[in-house]
């Protein structure tokens, strides 16, 4: 039976929807303004059009554009965005997790945004390069707030299945979370 394509399923925007859902979850932003702001974006990436193909090819790793919107976002509404980890940090798996931890237990109205890599095989590049929001953290499983609506879509990590260096992606442990691209976000207050 042939499934019908749905938004989300062809284009590569999930950085601005993992967006979205960290101000849904911290301004609870309803659909015009979620709207209004994908819209600003996409026109803002028009007026670069190197920089559009990239996203649009997904040769690019989308922090510059998550940390634009961020940015751009800040002015407008209250926001806190804290990056833990620079683009040299190699901190291990369970640094990683409780950190995400500490910071999610820190109060209400507040998220991780992060990005994960999955592979059918530790060799092989990814299959997925994905874009997505913490809901909440439990004692063994990270709760996603994600876009996607594909039947294997990835909505949990377990504490035990995922790694933080590229070079630990194993059979076992076929997620990879970078931990670079980790953005605490919070209202303020």
């Amino acid at each position: 039976m042939i499934k019908p394509f749905y938004q989300g399923k062809v284009d590569t925007f999930c950085a601005i929807y993992a967006v979205l859902n960290a101000l849904r979850m911290t301004h609870a932003i309803r659909t015009l303004k979620a709207r209004a702001l994908f819209n600003d974006t996409l026109l803002d990436l028009a007026l670069d059009a190197a920089a559009f193909r990239d996203v649009l090819e997904q040769s690019t790793d989308y922090m510059t554009l998550v940390d634009g919107m961020l940015k751009k976002i800040s002015r407008e509404l209250p926001l806190d965005v804290i990056i833990p980890y620079g683009p040299d940090s190699r901190p291990d798996a369970d640094t990683l997790w409780d950190a995400c931890r500490h910071w999610m237990d820190g109060g209400d109205k507040r998220t991780v945004i992060l990005r994960f890599m999955h592979f059918a095989q530790p060799d092989a590049d990814p299959f997925v390069r994905h874009w997505t929001t913490i809901d909440r953290i439990d004692a063994e499983i990270l709760h996603l707030f994600d876009c996607s609506h594909e039947a294997e879509a990835i909505l949990n990590i377990r504490r035990n299945a995922f790694v933080s260096r590229r070079e630990d992606v194993s059979k076992e442990k076929l997620l990879w979370i970078q931990p670079e691209s980790l953005r605490f976000v919070r209202l303020p207050g």
